[in-house]
């Protein structure tokens, strides 16, 4: 039981879990596939927006900014000049410096030695004014000035505007054209795509939620279907076959739950049907057992008379029965044959044998002996059931053997002569013929006798014989039998060796197959007295 209980355990995570792992991971995985193709492409029209408004906002300012510097360049470029000229400012130049209002200051750079570029110059309205902004700006120098030297010429705007109400320029020497280049920072560009990343988030959450909720009360009807499954089949395993689920669902489920309580109740019937049989085949073992005791010997010598037989049944009991007795100074040999074969024909000859047990003592004749037997078949079976049967008697002072057919195959006498057996030297002991035994209840008998020489041969049998069966369920037949009889008893041999070779004989055609109906034969020889 503990293997049973081992096969139907759980293996792995519950289907239940399993389920709710796949509503929620599809959802979840779909949506995280929209949410990162949306972002990107909010992102991108984002920066084509910013793009777009930044152009014209840049344009405009350009266009203010080039106005102010033209004005700025008109009125710085005399003092530049008178830069260029003295290579200082001179007094014209720090008079127009101080008379324009929009200029705040003006620093000179000249290229060092090094390589580097150093203040050579600078005219203020404030002392010190420019400290503050060039140790700013000190980081971005050196980038600026190698701009000037690619381009000769380049105009900066920083961002942060220390002069109130005014900008901070810078000019390379040289005046021409400029441009004018904005910029805006990607966190503030793109600040909604982090609130729509936000947004996003708390609704995915709401909606896995959702999707939990959902899928656990969606699961819940199929996973206790299915967990009723699950017990019902570890109560099966331990053997108990009456359980039944009850599943109300029209779905696969509610089929299977049909379907396992179909089955458990055929395994439950299939189980009292195996018992039952299990108790009807020991009857029959029984039976078959008890049987087995209805018949003598197998091989016996009585007087003069050899003999030796051989029975084996169609199913666990039959319907054949052969036997053999003394009765004063005569050898009773009885063999019969009751209608089909299995437990009713078993008690037909049980019933047969019991009636003989009695008929034995009378020391009566063939024939009488079978009216006492017919009328005991008739009242068992009262014609349902009938029988037929040979009995003989050998007289043991002449050798004469009295005989008694009820619709029986007849046996063959084999006579013994100079050369071996052939089939003229077999004769049918069929001058007479009956009634079946228990066809009526008032049938009369009549017998006849015919003389056994020693030497000769009697060949007792049941019509099962000739109709044996190869596996292709073709019979053995009556010619093939006649052929087998004659060469097991070429020579005329031993009881014994007879009935060896013939069963070898049918044995060889049967290979194996099923009997169709009960085998019987028996073989008496006159040996003579010694």
């Amino acid at each position: 039981m503990k293997g049973h209980n081992e096969l139907v355990k759980k293996r792995g995570l519950s289907i239940r879990y399993k389920i709710l792992l796949l509503l929620t991971s599809l959802p979840l995985i779909t949506l995280t596939v929209y949410l990162i193709l949306a972002l990107r492409i909010f992102e991108e029209d984002k920066i084509a927006y910013v793009f777009d408004s930044s152009s014209r906002m840049s344009g405009t300012m350009a266009a203010q900014i080039k106005t102010q510097l033209n004005g700025v360049l008109g009125t710085t470029k005399p003092i530049f000049q008178d830069y260029l000229s003295q290579q200082k400012f001179s007094s014209v130049g720090e008079s127009i410096f101080q008379n324009e209002f929009n200029l705040e200051a003006i620093v000179v750079f000249k290229p060092s030695a090094t390589g580097a570029y150093e203040r050579s110059a600078i005219l203020e309205k404030v002392p010190d004014q420019t400290a503050g902004v060039l140790a700013q700006l000190q980081n971005h120098m050196p980038s600026y000035f190698a701009e000037v030297e690619a381009s000769r010429r380049v105009v900066k705007v920083p961002r942060n505007r220390p002069f109130a109400g005014g900008s901070l320029a810078l000019f390379a020497d040289g005046f021409g054209s400029q441009s004018d280049v904005t910029t805006v920072e990607k966190e503030k560009a793109l600040g909604a795509v982090q609130i729509l990343i936000r947004k996003s988030l708390i609704f995915f959450g709401l909606l896995i939620s959702v999707t939990v909720i959902l899928s656990l009360f969606a699961s819940s009807g199929l996973t206790q279907a299915l967990t009723q499954l699950f017990d019902a089949t570890k109560k099966v395993a331990e053997g108990d076959f009456n359980i039944r689920v009850d599943v109300k669902s029209s779905d696969e489920v509610g089929s299977l739950a049909d379907n396992f309580n179909i089955m458990a109740a055929e395994v439950s019937r299939l189980l009292d049907q195996t018992a039952e049989k299990a108790r009807m085949e020991s009857e029959l073992q029984t039976a078959k057992t008890v049987q087995e005791t209805l018949f003598p010997e197998t091989q016996a010598k009585i007087g003069p008379l050899a003999i030796a037989g051989y029975y084996e049944p169609a199913s666990e009991c039959g319907g054949d029965w052969w036997h053999y007795c003394q009765i004063g100074n005569k050898i009773f040999l009885w063999i019969g044959d009751a209608t089909g074969h299995g437990a009713p024909a078993a008690l037909i000859t049980s019933a047969a044998k019991s009636a003989s047990t009695i008929i034995e003592r009378l020391n009566i004749t063939p024939a009488k002996a079978l009216e006492l037997l017919n009328r005991s078949i008739y009242d068992v079976s009262k014609g349902r059931i009938m029988m037929t049967f040979f009995l003989a008697s050998f007289d043991l002072e002449t050798g004469e053997l009295a005989y008694c057919n009820a619709s029986h195959e007849a046996p063959f006498l084999m006579k013994k002569g100079e050369g071996p057996l052939k089939k003229k030297d077999l004769i049918p002991l069929n001058e007479v013929n009956n009634p079946r035994l228990g066809q009526a209840r008032d049938s009369v008998y009549e017998q006849t006798t015919i003389q056994v020489e020693t030497g000769d041969l009697v060949f007792f049998y049941t019509d099962g014989i000739p109709d044996i069966q190869d596996p292709a369920k073709a019979a053995w037949g009556e010619r093939e039998f006649i052929k087998a009889l004659i060469a097991a008893n070429k020579d005329f041999p031993g009881v014994s060796d007879s009935v060896e070779r013939f069963a070898q004989s049918f044995q060889a055609h049967r290979q194996g197959a099923p009997l169709i109906d009960d085998v019987t034969f028996f073989v008496v020889k006159n040996e003579g007295l010694s």
